[in-house]
C-alpha cells in the first residue's frame, strides 16, 4: 500500500467492515476514509505505514486501539462494544444462550462478563490470551455443549475448523458514525488548539451519553449538555458522592487504568459509567466518565427473560380433549371454536368441573396465538397481594420480601399471547381496578415501577360464580365485567349432557391404562345419577368402584357402598347441598335474564344458553319458570 486515506478504520469482523462501508458510502468519505479488515499483531506495521503516507486518524475497536495507542502517534478513536450489539449478536444465532460461547479480548470479555449479568442469558464467555494463541484457548475452555461461537474473524476461522456456528459480532452504525465524527472533527481541529477544544465540546454535547470531567481534587472541570441534565445543579461533593459510590477514585489517579461498566443509581434511575483517565506527561490530570442510559439494557434483558421464561408456558389440551358427542356439547364446541378466531376478551361460564380450564387452552391452541404463551393463574389460589405481584410483576425493592432481581408479570410473559384469569369472582375489588386498565389501555406497569410497558394479550376468564349478584353485592365491577364478557361461553353441566357419560366412562379408563370394564347396569345406573360436581365428580366416583371392585368387570352392584342407588342425589364423595342449591339458583337466573333478554323468545334463549330447546323446556319446568311475554317459537315438547 503506498497510498492512504486520511482517515483508516481497521476492521475486527466481517459484520464490522461491512456497516464501516456503509457509513463511508452514505456520507460521500470514500476521499477521506477507508476500511481496512484485519487484527493483531500486523496492524502495527500497516498504521506505521499509513501515518509516513499522511494518515491523521484511526478508528479501532477493542485490542486494536491498545495496539494502536501504544505504537502510532496519532489520534485513535474507540467504537466502543455496546450491550445492544451483544445482543442482536445473540438473536441472529439459531441457539439458546446455554449452547453459545462469546468470545472478546479486552473491552469486548468485559462488556460481554457485565451483559451475561444484567441480561441473564447464560451464555459462556471467554477470553483468548492472544490472537496466535486463540484456538487452543478457546478449545480448552469450550464447554461441551456450546455449538455456536460469537466473535470476530479470528473466531470465524475456529469455528470453521471445528464445525461450529459463526456470527459476527454485531456493531452499531451510529456507534461507527459517531467515532467517524469524532476523528473528522480532530482532523479539522489539529491546526488550532481552540478550535480542537471547542470541536470536542460539540461532539460530546452531540452524544446520548453524559460527559463529564473531575480532576483529582474532586472539582468539576466540565459537563457536557446530557450530565447537566442528569446532575443538574448538584455541587461537586454530591456530584463525587454519586460517581464514586462504587470505586476509590484515588485508584484511577494512582493505577491509570480505565474502569468500565460500573453500575450507578441517580436520583432512582440506573446508569452504566465509564471512568477514563486523562494522561498528560506520563500523570492522571483528569478522569473523563460517560454515562450511559441503562434504558437499552433493561429492555434487552426484558426480551431476554421473555424468551427463557415463556418456556414451558403452553397450552396442553385442544378441541379433541373434549370428551362428548351430545349436541349440547357440540353446540359449546361449535362456538368456541368461533370464538378463538377473534381477539376479544371470553368469559367461560359454568358449574365446577365442566372443564373451563380446558376449553381456555382449546381456544388458545385452535386461535391465531397458538404458537405463542399461555398464561394461566388461579385468583382464588392467592392472597390479593401476592396474586397482584404475579399478575403486574415487580420491580427491585417495592416491598418487604421482594427478590433482588424483581419479578415479571404474568402479563408480560403471556405479551402475544393469552393470560387465563380462573375464577375471576374471587378477585379482590381493588385489583380489578387494575385488570380494567390492561383491558383498556392494553400496557402494564411493575409493582414499584413507573415505567409503563405496552402489552398484547388476549385475556380468557372463567368462573362458576353468578357475576351479576356479585355485581349487586359490590363485590365485582360491572364496567370490567362488560370488558371480560364481551364474549361469553356457557359450558352445560353434565346433568344436562348425560349421554356423554359412556364416552367420559372409556376415556378416563384409557387414560389411566385401567384394566377394567363396566357393564351396561353399571352404565345406566351413571347415566341416571345427578352430578353437582359435574365430570370431576363422575371420575371420582369411577376411581372409587374400581378400587373398591372385587372384580375387573364392574357391575351396578359394586357401587353399593359409593352410591345411594335408590337416590342417586347424595354421592358419597361430594354432598354438599348448599352447592347444589347454589347451583340451581345460579342457573335459574341465568335462564330468566336470557329470556327476559329475548323477551321471551325460547329459541334464541336455549342458542344464547348453549342448550336444547328440550333442555331449556325441562329446566323451566325443574324451577317453575313462568315467563308471560313468552312469544311462539314452534317448540314441540
Amino acid at each position: 500500500m503506498n497510498e492512504f486515506k486520511n482517515i483508516i478504520i481497521f476492521s475486527a469482523s466481517e459484520a464490522f467492515t461491512k456497516v464501516s462501508d456503509n457509513v463511508i458510502k452514505k456520507n460521500n468519505l470514500s476521499e477521506l476514509i477507508e476500511t481496512i479488515e484485519m487484527t493483531g499483531e500486523g496492524i502495527i506495521d500497516v498504521a506505521q505505514m499509513a501515518v509516513q503516507h499522511g494518515t491523521k486518524a484511526f478508528i479501532a475497536r477493542g485490542r486494536n486501539v491498545n495496539l494502536l495507542r501504544e505504537n502510532i502517534p496519532a489520534p485513535v478513536i474507540n467504537v466502543q462494544y455496546t450491550y445492544e450489539d451483544i445482543y442482536y449478536s445473540i438473536q441472529k444465532s439459531k441457539y439458546k444462550c446455554e449452547n453459545i460461547a462469546l468470545i472478546g479480548f479486552d473491552e469486548a470479555f468485559e462488556a460481554m462478563k457485565n451483559f451475561k449479568v444484567v441480561s441473564g442469558c447464560n451464555a459462556q464467555i471467554i477470553q483468548p490470551k492472544t490472537v496466535d494463541s486463540m484456538e487452543n484457548d478457546i478449545l480448552s475452555a469450550l464447554s461441551s455443549d456450546i455449538k455456536s461461537l460469537i466473535g470476530g474473524i479470528s473466531v470465524k476461522k475456529v469455528a470453521a475448523l471445528h464445525n461450529l456456528e459463526h456470527v459476527m459480532l454485531d456493531v452499531n452504525e451510529s456507534s461507527i458514525e459517531m467515532a467517524v465524527n469524532s476523528a473528522l472533527n480532530i482532523l479539522e481541529s489539529q491546526d488550532e488548539k481552540d478550535q480542537y477544544l471547542q470541536t470536542i465540546l460539540t461532539t460530546i454535547n452531540g452524544t446520548s451519553e453524559a460527559i463529564i470531567n473531575i480532576n483529582k481534587d474532586g472539582e468539576t472541570i466540565f459537563l457536557n449538555n446530557k450530565a447537566k441534565k442528569i446532575f443538574n445543579n448538584s455541587t461537586d461533593s454530591e456530584t463525587n458522592k454519586v460517581l464514586f459510590s462504587t470505586i476509590d477514585k484515588d485508584i484511577i489517579f494512582k493505577s491509570k487504568n480505565p474502569i468500565f461498566d460500573k453500575v450507578l443509581t441517580i436520583k432512582n434511575k440506573n446508569y452504566i459509567a465509564n471512568f477514563k483517565p486523562v494522561i498528560v506527561n506520563n500523570k492522571v490530570q483528569s478522569v473523563v466518565v460517560i454515562i450511559l442510559d441503562a434504558n437499552f439494557i433493561q429492555s434487552s434483558e426484558k426480551q431476554l427473560r421473555l424468551t427463557f421464561n415463556t418456556k414451558g408456558r403452553t397450552a396442553k389440551n385442544t378441541f379433541d380433549n373434549v370428551i362428548g358427542k351430545s349436541s349440547e356439547l357440540a353446540n359449546t364446541i361449535y362456538k368456541a371454536k368461533k370464538y378463538s378466531k377473534s381477539n376479544c376478551a371470553v368469559l367461560i361460564t359454568g358449574e365446577t368441573g365442566t372443564g373451563k380450564e380446558i376449553f381456555a387452552q382449546s381456544m388458545h391452541n385452535y386461535s391465531d396465538r397458538a404458537n405463542e404463551p399461555f398464561v394461566a393463574i388461579n385468583c382464588a389460589a392467592l392472597p390479593s397481594s401476592i396474586l397482584e405481584s404475579e399478575l403486574f410483576g415487580y420491580v427491585k425493592g417495592a416491598f418487604t420480601g421482594a427478590k433482588d432481581e424483581g419479578k415479571i408479570g404474568i402479563f408480560e410473559l403471556a405479551h402475544n399471547g393469552t393470560v387465563f384469569l380462573d375464577e375471576i369472582g374471587e378477585m379482590d375489588i381493588n385489583i380489578q381496578a387494575k385488570i380494567l386498565r390492561v383491558l383498556q389501555e392494553k400496557e402494564v406497569s411493575r409493582l414499584g415501577d413507573n415505567k409503563i410497558i405496552p402489552i398484547d394479550v388476549r385475556i380468557i376468564s372463567a368462573t362458576n360464580k353468578d357475576l351479576h349478584e356479585l355485581i349487586k353485592e359490590k363485590k365485582f365491577r360491572e364496567d370490567l365485567y362488560y370488558r371480560l364478557g364481551v364474549l361469553e361461553l356457557n359450558l352445560p353441566p353434565l346433568n344436562e349432557r348425560l349421554d356423554d357419560i359412556p364416552y367420559l366412562v372409556d376415556y378416563y379408563l384409557k387414560k389411566n391404562s385401567y384394566d377394567v370394564s363396566f357393564s351396561n347396569n353399571a352404565i345406566e345406573l351413571l347415566c341416571s345419577g345427578s352430578y353437582p360436581g359435574n365430570v370431576r365428580q363422575l371420575f371420582n366416583i369411577l376411581e372409587r368402584a374400581i378400587v373398591l371392585a372385587d372384580s375387573r368387570h364392574i357391575s351396578s352392584e359394586d357401587f353399593k357402598n359409593i352410591i345411594d342407588i335408590n337416590n342417586f342425589e347424595a354421592i358419597t364423595v361430594i354432598n354438599d347441598n348448599s352447592l347444589k342449591n347454589s347451583n340451581k339458583n345460579h342457573e335459574s337466573s341465568k335462564i330468566i335474564r336470557t329470556l327476559e333478554k329475548y323477551n321471551g323468545d325460547r329459541k334464541k334463549t336455549s342458542q344464547e344458553l348453549n342448550i336444547s330447546l328440550t333442555t331449556l323446556w325441562r329446566k323451566m319446568k325443574k324451577y317453575d319458570i313462568i315467563y308471560d311475554n313468552e312469544v311462539e317459537d314452534n317448540f314441540v315438547g
